[in-house]
């Protein structure tokens, strides 16, 4: 459930994340809106939450076959994803998240047409085509703040990354998307970790850390993404992200679908897109829309005049590469000016970079002293330590943990004492980071 700052406890065990803007990889670019190539339809399906759901699927996805390459289970949501494949051979790609009670959240992304499918616990279904944009139209700023080294890597035998995510929602983009914050925040997570999964890029995937629910809708604009981190502070304060993105629902001040900081580690985009998310997590990585001015780096996106990719003409959910041909035998990027899974790669160790480090725990927390209702403990230094918490359990009383106390030095005595109680003490940063607990001690005066 929501806390009263809106933001939303997610655990960190998640796994898994334009002709140019600038002619430099620092900045930001857009994605441009124009109007929906069609008005949603809705339907109700009986029984929802005895049909699977292939059932629940099914005809939007007809004559397309889904071959499914991923399937979990995260708090009780089941996340599955693949491609579809037409019977030309030609390739979309499907992610759909499902709740216990029947509900689910699909991306659909089959040839020809595109859309949001909701389908809530009661049945009421409703598909709302991918709004149409034109991928001439552009803007861009710059981002002077950002750190923009790359790994010179072009393997996927580095360790694997981690990036972070944070994702953040008006109420307004909540409503949009069905209300299941959760649910949609899921496949857009897994909508970047499949079109990974497909270009071959490796060592790198996204995982979310948290949400955010704020009550004030923003438009998409280039002051929404330069303000984003004070819009989603309590977020950015409680889950530490390494990269942050926001979804707002349409205002008449929009200037773009979404906008993604090139080389960046943000972006904001209209939550009634499927895939503008994974288009700026594209530009954050550093690669950019087709290469229309003839450069010779290879950042940007491929459309090799049948099939194109993620920046460039959005047919396929895949981000460039000259590794991988299409269904025409032709190849999905180009090694010198096409090869968005090289920028992947190369950019993970950046990408997953951005949150600070927690401090390390305290080591050798003791007991050293004691009175008839005093315990004095010490503990060696944490490095990035600040101060240090103390908290002691009475499994007895309470089994959860109490903080009994703050201390700038490296000794503590608890007061008025009168039984026995495990101990610890935990590391604070100069930012409010919290280490992991030291050792624990069982102590009595």
């Amino acid at each position: 459930m929501f806390k009263s700052a809106g933001v939303r406890s997610i655990r960190r065990a998640f796994f898994g994340l334009s002709l140019v803007c600038l002619a430099v990889i620092l900045g930001a670019c857009a994605h441009p809106p124009t109007t929906d190539s069609g008005e949603p339809k809705s339907w109700v399906v009986e029984n929802v939450a005895s049909k699977s759901t292939a059932e629940l699927y099914a005809d939007l996805i007809a004559p397309a076959v889904f071959e499914r390459s991923s399937s979990k289970v995260i708090d009780g949501y089941t996340v599955e994803s693949g491609k579809l494949r037409m019977p030309d051979k030609s390739e979309g790609s499907l992610v759909t998240v499902r709740t216990a009670n029947g509900s689910l959240v699909s991306l659909v992304n089959k040839p020809g047409k595109s859309g949001l499918f909701l389908v809530n616990k009661q049945g009421l279904s409703t598909f709302s085509p991918e709004p149409k944009f034109d991928p001439a139209v552009e803007d861009g700023i710059p981002s002077p703040d950002e750190k923009v080294a790359t790994a010179l890597v072009n393997s996927a035998s580095e360790d694997p990354k981690i990036v972070d995510v944070l994702l953040g929602y008006s109420r307004a983009a909540v409503n949009r998307v069905g209300g299941d914050v959760m649910a949609h925040a899921l496949s857009q997570i897994e909508s970047v970790n499949l079109a990974l999964r497909i270009s071959e890029v490796s060592n790198v995937s996204l995982r979310l850390v948290g949400i955010q629910v704020v009550e004030q809708n923003y438009p998409t604009t280039t002051g929404t993404l330069g303000q984003l981190r004070t819009i989603f502070s309590a977020g950015m304060a409680e889950y530490v992200p390494d990269i942050i993105y926001g979804f707002f629902d349409s205002t008449p001040e929009d200037t773009a679908t979404g906008w993604g900081n090139i080389g960046g580690r943000a972006g904001i985009g209209l939550a009634r897109s499927i895939n503008t998310y994974r288009h700026e997590v594209g530009h954050n990585a550093g690669s950019i829309h087709c290469n229309s001015n003839g450069g010779a780096k290879y950042h940007y996106g491929y459309n090799n005049g049948k099939t194109s990719t993620i920046l460039c003409g959005e047919s396929t959910g895949y981000y460039s590469t000259p590794a991988l041909n299409d269904e025409f035998g032709l190849p999905r990027g180009d090694a010198v000016t096409a090869d968005t899974a090289r920028i992947w790669r190369e950019n993970a160790e950046r990408l997953s970079s951005y949150a600070p480090s927690r401090p390390t725990a305290p080591g050798n927390f003791a007991k050293v002293g004691s009175t008839a209702s005093t315990i004095t403990f010490s503990w060696n230094a944490s490095p990035e330590a600040v101060r240090y918490e103390i908290y002691s359990v009475n499994v007895a009383l309470d089994p959860l943990p109490k903080k009994i106390g703050d201390s700038t030095a490296l000794t503590f005595t608890a007061t008025n004492i009168s039984g026995e109680a495990l101990y610890f003490v935990k590391a604070v940063s100069s930012i409010g980071l919290v280490s992991v607990p030291s050792n624990s001690v069982v102590a009595r005066p």
